[in-house]
């Protein structure tokens, strides 16, 4: 059986360098775990695309990934998550990286477009590890730290100026019924930032406790809401960009969008 319910940190990174604890938790009991600064040419055994949606492979350069989502592979997502690849046996992921609660940051930048949909985000492990079928021992978990843009298809909250943030009870399986027979209920933040370009290199960051789930801008908090029952599981990173379904009044799409990470990191208590 697969091992769900695991925190799965299997290939974690030796840390080797000392980062003093952010803001938000300084001061505390917080100890690093996992420091990815993406230095070399080609990324760590941890790190994979999806094997589903037809992303491209993420490319390494000066301590730089970057992912793309472009008009010549028909505007599919650019996507890398914690999973490592897929194998054959059980677990499909041996080289997963996953956790449960913590503090995860990173710092990124992305494309200026209002079609831009970028994401920094927690996921199920345990629906990973069970794709492209259903365990219903466990409903979906997602926590979308940051998603701007995700509101835009009126074109007027881009992802540039608009913060967003999701936390998902089961994230739909985009069937009739949704996964396991059970809907989603979404916990939607928003929140609007005339006077910052949120596209420019900024630090993201969510902290996971189990009483509350906040977001962060640059050290600040943004906001906090409760956690689901079902938020109680190890959950991998993932990194997307992609374009919006919809950007109603907006110009054409570019050819192009991207999302550049210099480096993510996970605190948890000890």
């Amino acid at each position: 059986m697969p091992a769900f319910g695991l925190v799965v940190t299997s290939v974690a990174l030796a840390l080797t360098t000392t980062c003093a604890a952010p803001p938000p938790i300084a001061n505390s009991s917080y100890e690093l775990v996992f420091d990815e600064t993406f230095d070399g040419d080609r990324l760590r055994p941890h790190w994979a695309t999806a094997p589903f949606g037809g992303s491209l492979p993420a490319t390494v350069r000066d301590g730089i990934l970057t992912l793309r989502s472009t008009a010549a592979n028909n505007h599919y997502w650019g996507y890398i998550a914690s999973t490592g690849p897929r194998v054959g046996a059980e677990p499909n992921y041996p080289f997963a990286s996953a956790w449960q609660e913590g503090y995860f940051e990173a710092r990124l930048r992305y494309t200026d477009d209002p079609w831009a949909w970028p994401a920094f985000w927690l996921f199920s492990m345990a629906k990973t590890e069970a794709w492209p079928g259903e365990n219903c021992t466990r409903l979906n978990a997602e926590w979308d730290i940051m998603e701007n843009g995700a509101s835009n298809g009126d074109g007027g909250r881009p992802a540039s100026s608009w913060f967003v943030s999701v936390l998902h009870s089961n994230t739909t399986d985009n069937t009739p019924d949704g996964y396991c027979g059970i809907a989603d209920v979404p916990r939607v933040t928003t929140r609007e930032f005339p006077d910052t370009d949120l596209s420019g290199w900024h630090t993201w960051a969510g902290r996971w406790s189990a009483d509350e789930m906040c977001t962060y801008l640059d050290g600040r908090e943004i906001g906090c809401i409760e956690p689901y029952a079902t938020t109680a599981q190890p959950m991998h990173l993932v990194f997307t960009i992609n374009y919006l379904g919809r950007c109603d009044g907006c110009p054409q799409r570019p050819a192009v969008l991207e999302m550049q990470v210099d480096w993510v990191r996970v605190w948890q208590t000890a």
